[in-house]
């Protein structure tokens, strides 16, 4: 009776294993943790069409609104870095805004686009603003 109790567990916690393996391997093999362009359901609400056209190749890590999608989409461009802490290259992750909102490469937060920069003018801030982002300003005298 132990034996088939145990048998049991075993085979149990091996479907198990294989469950979460053919959960987690699509999304491996597709290289989500990489590429861009990955949504969470419900985009299609927002942006019926989404255009792919944006990359992080030659890109410094921070923010950056996609300006093809009207800046209702942005991404974030991070170096994938090994364990001596050697740049292998940059990974893309992409983020759609909430609905009647736009991200405002000037902020770095999705807004209502009445208070956000002009969406077309983005790209005159994506070095600006990833330069300074991560930087945490110095305590100046008397503050």
């Amino acid at each position: 009776m132990v034996a088939h109790k145990a048998l049991g567990m075993a085979l149990a916690s091996s479907i198990s294993l294989l469950i979460l393996c053919a959960v987690v391997a699509p999304s491996r093999a597709q290289g989500a943790a990489n590429r861009g362009y990955f949504f969470a359901d419900g985009i299609e609400e927002i942006i019926p069409t989404v255009r792919t056209t944006f990359s992080c190749e030659g890109r410094i890590y921070g923010y950056y609104a996609d300006v093809e999608n009207d800046c209702k989409v942005f991404h974030v461009c991070s170096p994938t870095v090994d364990e001596d802490g050697k740049v292998l290259g940059m990974s893309h992750y992409s983020f759609f805004c909430g609905n009647q909102t736009m991200f405002n490469q000037e902020s770095l937060t999705c807004t209502d686009p009445l208070d956000a920069l002009p969406c077309n003018e983005a790209p005159n801030l994506y070095e600006i603003k990833n330069l300074e982002f991560g930087i945490i300003p110095e305590k100046r005298e008397g503050n």
